[in-house]
C-alpha cells in the first residue's frame, strides 16, 4: 500500500521533517537535488555522441528555470550539481527578489561562489534538456502574466523537460491546469506521489514519473496520514489462499442475475469474470432466450431463467435463498422484470449485494429502492456494493460530471457514508470508498480498458472476491486494481486498441497464479 499526497499533506510532511524532527531543509534540499541530477546522468552524458564529425566537442546544454521558492532552491541546486559534472548549464530566474525565500537565499548565494550566473532574461539558443523548477506543490493560483509567458514557452522548444517534484501549473491537490502548466517528459517527485500527478488532467502532463525518497521520516508521514491510497503488486498478498481440503463451496458461491431478451454478453462476462477470481459455483439468472448462449459460453455456469415478471421474481427469490453474494445489473435492462428482481434482491437478500450498470439505473429512477435494505446495512447484516461509470454516479447524485470529476474522492466517499454502502466511482482513475476516512485511488490498467463489457467484467470480479471471503471494500479495491493489471498485461499483448473484455478475462489467472 502506497499513499498518495495532496499538496497540503505534502507541505505538512515537509514541515514536520524539518520544524519537529529536526531535519535541516536543506539536508531535504540537497537530497532531492541528487535525485534529479542522477536522472539527468542516466538519460544524458556530458559529451554528446554522434556529433564529433564537426571536429569540435558538443556539451549537453541545460537550462534550469526556477521561481524564488524552495523549488526554485531544488532547481539551483540542480544546476550546480550539473555544473560541477561539466554539463553547460544556464540559468534563469522568474519573480521578486523580495520573494526569496531562506534556502533559495543560501543556493543562490553558492552559486555566486561558484561563478555560475543566474540570469533574468530567458536565454536565446538551443538546449538538450530544460529543468522545471518554477513551482512545486504548494501552487493554489492561476499563471499569468511572465510565468505563463515562459511556461509557453518551455513547451515551445523542442529540449527535453524535466519537472522537479510536479510539473509547474498542476495543482498537487486536484491535478486541475492552473492556467498553463508544463508539459513535462519526466517528473521526478519526491518522497510520495501527489494525488495531481495521479489523476488527469495532471497525469498527463507527467511524463515518465518516479518517486524519490529523500529522507522524509515515517513518522511525519504517520503524524498527517495522508487519505488516499493506491495499491501495488505487493498488495496481491491481500488475496485468500486456497484451503487445500476446500470444496466448491468453501469458495463461495456467486449468483449472477444479468442479461435480458436481446443482451447476453454481459451474463457471460460477468460469470467468466467471477470464475477466473476463485468463485467455487456461480449461477446465472437470466432471460430464458439466453440459455443456449450463456450455456455454450460457459459450460461450468448452474443457470436459472425467467420469461415474466412472475418467473423474475421467482428467480430472484432463488438467487436469494441460494448464493454467498449477488451481482445484479449488467445487461438486465430497466423494464419491470429488471426493476421487481432488483426489489426482491434488495428486500430480502442478506449478505453481499454487487450493483452494476442497469441495475444503477433502476436505482437512479426508483430512489426508493436505495433505501430498501438500508436499516440491514447500518446494522451489518448486508453490505451493498454500486459500481457507476460517473455519468451513472451523476444520475444517481444530481450532480454533474464536469462536478464529480473536480472532487472524485470527495464524491465517492460522500455519497458511500451518506447511503451506508461501498461505492467504486468508475473513471480514468477508479476511487473506492466504503465512507470511511481512507480513500482508495486506482493507478492500475490504461485508456485501452475503455471498451464494452469491460465494466461487467469488474462487477463479477468483486462479486467473486467477496464470496471467497473477503470482506466488500476489500473486494472492490483488489477487484479494481486486478481488473487494471488485467488491462496492462492484455496491452503488451494486444496493443490498447485490440482490448476486448474478453482479453481481460484470460489475464486474470496469470496475475492471480502466485497469490492464490
Amino acid at each position: 500500500m502506497r499513499f498518495l499526497a495532496t499538496g497540503e499533506e505534502m507541505q505538512k510532511i515537509d514541515q514536520i521533517s524539518i520544524e519537529q524532527i529536526g531535519i535541516p531543509g536543506l539536508v531535504l534540499m540537497e537530497r532531492a537535488a541528487l535525485a534529479v541530477t542522477e536522472e539527468i546522468e542516466k538519460r544524458f552524458s556530458r559529451i554528446k555522441t554522434g556529433e564529433h564529425d564537426t571536429g569540435r566537442t558538443a556539451y549537453t546544454r541545460i537550462l534550469v528555470v526556477t521561481e524564488r521558492g524552495n523549488n526554485g532552491g531544488d532547481g539551483l541546486a540542480v544546476a550546480r550539481m550539473l555544473a560541477e559534472k561539466g554539463y553547460l548549464v544556464d540559468v534563469y530566474c522568474i519573480g521578486q527578489v523580495s520573494r526569496a525565500t531562506e534556502s533559495y537565499k543560501v543556493q543562490e548565494s553558492i552559486l555566486g561562489q561558484l561563478g555560475i550566473k543566474i540570469t533574468e532574461d530567458f536565454p536565446n539558443g538551443a538546449y538538450d534538456v530544460i529543468v522545471d523548477a518554477i513551482f512545486g506543490v504548494g501552487l493554489k493560483r492561476d499563471i499569468e502574466g511572465i510565468h505563463k509567458e515562459v511556461i509557453d514557452h518551455i513547451n515551445d522548444m523542442p529540449a527535453y523537460v524535466v519537472a522537479v517534484d510536479i510539473p509547474s501549473g498542476i495543482s498537487a491537490t486536484t491535478g486541475r491546469v492552473m492556467n498553463v502548466a508544463v508539459k513535462a517528459d519526466l517528473t521526478v517527485t519526491m518522497g510520495l506521489m501527489k494525488v495531481g500527478m495521479t489523476v488527469y488532467p495532471g497525469h498527463g502532463y507527467c511524463g515518465e514519473i518516479l518517486v524519490k525518497d529523500i529522507g522524509f521520516p515515517d513518522k511525519a508521514v504517520d503524524m498527517v496520514m495522508p487519505e488516499i491510497f493506491t495499491y501495488d503488486e505487493g498488495d496481491l498478498n491481500r488475496l485468500n489462499k486456497r484451503r487445500p481440503d476446500g470444496n466448491k463451496g468453501t469458495f463461495g458461491k456467486v449468483a449472477v442475475i444479468a442479461g435480458s431478451q436481446e443482451i447476453s454478453g454481459a451474463a457471460c462476462l460477468a460469470a467468466s469474470a467471477a470464475y477466473r477470481v476463485g468463485s467455487g459455483m456461480v449461477k446465472v439468472y437470466t432471460h430464458k432466450d439466453n440459455r443456449v448462449i450463456v450455456g455454450g459460453y460457459l459450460p461450468e455456469a448452474l443457470m436459472m431463467t425467467y420469461q415474466d415478471e412472475k418467473t423474475a421474481v421467482i428467480c430472484a427469490e432463488n438467487a436469494c435463498a441460494w448464493a454467498d453474494v449477488i451481482l445484479i445489473g449488467p445487461g438486465i435492462g430497466t423494464g419491470k422484470e429488471a426493476e421487481c428482481m432488483l426489489k426482491t434482491v434488495l428486500e430480502n437478500f442478506k449478505g453481499t449485494i454487487v450493483v452494476d450498470a442497469d441495475g444503477l439505473n433502476l436505482l437512479s429512477a426508483h430512489k426508493e429502492l436505495l433505501a430498501a435494505g438500508e436499516i440491514s446495512r447500518q446494522t451489518g447484516n448486508i453490505a451493498l456494493v454500486i459500481t457507476p461509470h460517473v455519468k451513472e454516479m451523476s444520475r444517481l447524485t444530481g450532480k454533474t460530471v464536469a462536478e464529480l470529476k473536480e472532487a472524485p474522492v470527495r464524491e465517492c466517499r460522500t455519497f458511500a457514508e451518506a447511503e451506508t454502502l461501498v461505492c467504486v466511482l468508475k473513471d480514468a482513475r477508479t476511487c473506492v470508498s466504503d465512507g470511511g476516512v481512507h480513500t482508495y485511488m486506482n493507478t492500475s490498467g490504461n485508456d485501452g480498458m475503455a471498451t464494452a463489457g469491460s465494466g461487467d467484467v469488474l462487477a463479477g470480479m468483486i462479486a467473486g472476491l467477496s464470496a471467497g471471503g473477503i470482506s466488500p471494500t476489500e473486494a472492490a479495491r483488489l477487484g479494481v486494481y486486478i481488473h487494471g493489471l488485467a488491462g496492462d498485461r492484455a496491452k503488451k499483448r494486444y496493443g490498447k486498441a485490440a482490448i476486448t473484455a474478453g482479453s481481460l478475462i484470460d489475464e486474470i489467472g496469470p496475475i492471480m497464479s502466485s497469490y492464490v
